[in-house]
């Protein structure tokens, strides 16, 4: 088994890589939101206004705006899951340094009874 400090490191460097995966999911979903409310088709939609297009340019620009939030909209329920990840990781981490003073104690005891008899 290795020495508590080696355990304890390597349980620390879980835990950080927990938030760092969380991080990324934040990051990712706040990115995409603030794009999304500079969105024209997003403002479009939000407003419900018919929209009217009059020639080609304005056609396509509504449309590379749509492709666009879609994109945004799937970047955002993409960062979801880091997000829990990045939570499920910093707990398990967090649970096993818990635990180390314990499985230690728990381990030393049965050798403690033993050198007394």
């Amino acid at each position: 088994m290795p020495s508590k400090k080696v355990a304890s490191g390597i349980l620390v460097t879980i835990i950080l890589l927990g938030f760092a995966i969380g991080g990324y999911g934040v990051y990712q979903y706040v990115d995409a939101e603030l794009k999304l409310r500079d969105n024209e088709a997003e403002k479009l939609i939000d407003s419900g206004q018919e929209v009217e297009v009059n020639n080609f340019n304005e056609g396509y620009e509504l449309f590379k705006a749509t492709v666009e939030r879609d994109e945004l909209r799937d970047q955002r329920a993409d960062a979801l899951p880091y997000m829990g990840v990045g939570m499920a990781v910093v707990s398990v981490g967090w649970l096993g340094y818990e635990l180390i003073p314990v499985l230690r104690k728990n381990r030393q005891a049965p050798n403690e009874i033993e050198s007394t008899e």
